[in-house]
């Protein structure tokens, strides 16, 4: 009820619109009582002035106060009694809810101005709400659909609000994404109360009920009360779980511009015919198939039989991701998975119990007869050319060439004896050994980005395998949208004319009725006229034998025989001929009927079938009756015999083409999950190669270290220095 600029009522009337309070919202400081309002900044569009966000009874602005507090205001677009009682009652109960024992921060902050806005010189309610920094729910979604613990926490999360008002006896009235809102710690918030019901509105009907694309196919305005979210619950709670088990379930079933979840009103009333509950009831994980089941279950029941929400064996159990295990190395510094691909490290010294990167011992153990020999001969081969020339033996010329000649045999015979000495073939062969090693191994830095570019191949190419059978599979439910509207609108054709001659069915019945009736009546009063003969005009004055004898030669006996009289001007003296018309429509001049007596026999015919008619039936019989009604009932059920049949036969179109489309789908799922499965495993022997590469790079810098750290001490202990002080010293 509006109420006039000075404070008293005004009579009921038609609400400001959207466009009237964006107007009057341009002035706050006159259009607010509220202080926070009056000297509040109302948000502003780029052109349009204050921004407002439009729906179908109200228009919500956004202010904010001075002191930086965020109000959101809602302007109420239609007239309502029982608003501010309403309001008040939500108000009232709300206030009194204490947030310890509130499984989250739902409740949003209201409070009713019964003198909210003043437009155009009156004043209107307001709500007045604390803004809310969250985001809608399906916004939520598309920004986290691949982050499935998020989503179960937020499913977890709102089964939990639901228990709450289960626990507080209220009920929201309209559960659904845009009043769904998720804040940044992933806690929900519940916003817009129009609907809302607590205990001290029972009894009152409800204002509205709800999105379509929430509320059981059942529900009606007298399921006001505290159990109407039930349904609601179950579809949002079903939605939020199937997209945490299967994101992809959200790709195939949410429409970008559709006002839902993955279910909606269609799928409710022709759960038959629905992909969603098809995809749903046969869906790979049991929890879900389970849950989706029992959800099912509740579309045939009333809206206020539906049970609370449960969340019993609905959760999900998430698998946890096994990171493949490093294998294990030995004592010798190679792992066990490397076994049988490189020889082991080669002992050739008795007794040795030292790795393979070092030498054994600590150099050449004894001299050998042939140790003192090779030095001996080294020792005077290189002496040789001096003493020869000396002597004169050898020319001083040839000198030079005989002193390097027998330096190199010097030498090549020491290198000989070195390396036949069997700790130098040890080490040699160690070294042999360990160049082998680091020869087999591949380089891991290299493997490594090999096998990371695989993963990562593997990784594109699974994601775009997906894309390709989402695409595939919402082409399939486009396929089938588009063919259940082409057979609707050939059953709407065919059935339209039915239904029409049907509807027109009614009213040709009680037309032929009043047709027959009329002819029951004509027909009594022909009979009634046919009683009268025409000698009984005898009685009226100016007629005599004459004129009734004219008249029965003229083929008139009864009242019965002429319906009335046609006047023809004569042309002579201004008089008119009579012509009596006779019942089957032919008209007669009488000899000796003028005028005068033409009008009496008009008269002596109206005043009986006057008579006549006021002993007429005002009804049919029961028989007339009975037959003209089972006549066109046998039309009736012709026609609705045929609209059956129609139906009928498009009903069987749309099972048949639903059964298809279903196999298609489900064709395409399983080719997903096996190719999702194949995928997995390629991953996981990827990751047990990069973990065995992790490995194998330990190894390979070990076996390099032994390399390096084996060649020096081979240099050191058996170089050709240290065997020519051995064979000097014998140390």
């Amino acid at each position: 009820m509006a109420v006039s600029h000075a404070g008293g009522p005004v009579s009921r009337r038609k609400f400001p619109t959207g466009a009237n309070y964006v107007e009057a919202l341009q002035n706050p400081t006159l259009c607010f009582e509220d202080p926070d309002l009056k000297h509040g900044t109302v948000q502003q569009s780029p052109v349009l002035g204050p921004k407002a966000i439009s729906g179908n009874f109200a228009s919500v602005f956004s202010i904010t106060a001075p002191g930086g507090q965020r109000y959101a205001l809602k302007c109420f677009t239609r007239d309502s009694n029982t608003l501010e009682a309403r309001y008040k009652a939500i108000n009232k109960q709300l206030a009194v809810l204490k947030p310890a024992k509130l499984t989250q921060p739902w409740p949003v902050g209201i409070e009713y101005l019964p003198r909210g806005v003043l437009v155009a010189g009156q004043w209107y309610p307001a709500l007045k709400m604390a803004w809310v920094e969250a985001t809608n729910l399906i916004t939520w979604i598309d920004r986290n659909i691949r982050d499935s613990v998020a989503v179960l926490g937020v499913a977890e999360r709102f089964a939990a609000l639901a228990a709450d008002l289960e626990k507080l006896g209220i009920a929201h009235g309209d559960l659904q994404h845009g009043n769904l809102l998720v804040a940044a710690d992933g806690t929900l918030r519940l916003v817009d109360y129009d609907g809302m019901y607590v205990p001290e509105l029972k009894g009152q009907g409800a204002t509205e009920n709800g999105h379509r694309n929430y509320q059981s196919p059942h529900r009606v305005s007298s399921d006001f009360g505290p159990t109407m979210d039930r349904f609601s619950s179950w579809i949002i709670y079903l939605s939020l779980v199937a997209i945490a088990t299967d994101p992809s379930i959200w790709d195939q079933l949410h429409d970008d511009q559709g006002e839902f979840l993955i279910l909606k009103e269609d799928d409710f009333k022709e759960p038959k015919s629905s992909l969603s509950w098809s995809l749903l009831l046969t869906h790979s994980d049991a929890s879900l198939r389970s849950l989706a089941a029992q959800t099912h279950g509740l579309l045939a029941d009333a809206a206020h039989t539906v049970p609370a929400l449960s969340t019993r064996g609905a959760i999900p159990t998430p698998i946890p991701t096994q990171r493949p295990v490093p294998a294990s190395a030995p004592a010798n510094g190679t792992p066990a998975w490397l076994a049988g691909h490189i020889p082991p490290p080669q002992n050739t010294s008795v007794g040795s119990s030292t790795g393979a990167g070092a030498p054994t011992g600590t150099g050449f153990a004894r001299r050998r007869t042939a140790d003192v020999l090779s030095g001996v001969f080294a020792l005077t081969g290189s002496a040789a050319p001096a003493a020869l020339t000396a002597i004169g033996v050898l020319p001083n010329g040839y000198m030079a060439v005989a002193q390097l000649g027998a330096l190199l045999v010097s030498g090549g015979t020491l290198h000989v004896t070195r390396r036949s000495r069997p700790e130098a073939k040890a080490s040699k062969a160690r070294l042999r050994a360990l160049r082998q090693q680091v020869a087999t191994l591949e380089d891991p830095a290299v493997a490594a980005q090999k096998v990371r570019q695989e993963i990562e191949s593997l990784t594109l190419t699974g994601a775009s395998r997906d894309a390709q059978i989402n695409r595939q599979i919402k082409s399939i439910q486009s396929e089938l949208r588009d063919e259940q509207a082409r057979i609707a609108q050939a059953l709407n054709k065919e059935t339209n004319g039915l239904k029409t001659k049907l509807s027109k069915l009614a009213a040709r019945e009680q037309k032929q009725l009043d047709a027959m009736l009329v002819t029951v009546l004509r027909a009594h009063v022909q009979n009634r006229l046919r009683r009268h003969p025409i000698q009984g005009v005898k009685k009226l004055s100016n007629m005599g034998d004459g004129t009734v004898t004219a008249l029965t030669a003229a083929g008139i006996h009864t009242a019965a025989d002429f319906t009335g009289v046609r006047y023809v001007q004569s042309g002579r003296y201004s008089s008119r001929d009579a012509y009596l018309i006779r019942s089957n429509g032919q008209q007669v001049k009488i000899p000796g009927v003028g005028e005068v007596r033409a009008a009496a026999l008009e008269s002596w015919r109206t005043s009986l079938e006057q008579q006549a008619r006021k002993s007429a039936p005002t009804s049919l019989s029961a028989q007339e009756r009975t037959t003209i009604r089972q006549q066109f009932a046998k039309q009736k059920k012709q026609l609705e015999a045929e609209i059956t049949q129609a139906e009928g036969t498009a009903r069987r179109k749309r099972d048949q083409l639903q059964q298809r489309s279903t196999a298609r789908q489900q064709q395409a799922n399983k080719e997903k999950q096996q190719h999702q499965t194949a995928t997995q495993h390629q991953r996981a022997v990827l990751l047990q190669r990069q973990a065995q590469l992790a490995d194998q790079s330990t190894t390979h810098n070990l076996l390099v270290t032994q390399l390096a750290t084996a060649r020096t001490g081979h240099r050191r202990e058996f170089g050709l220095r240290r065997y020519l002080g051995f064979v000097a010293t014998g140390r």
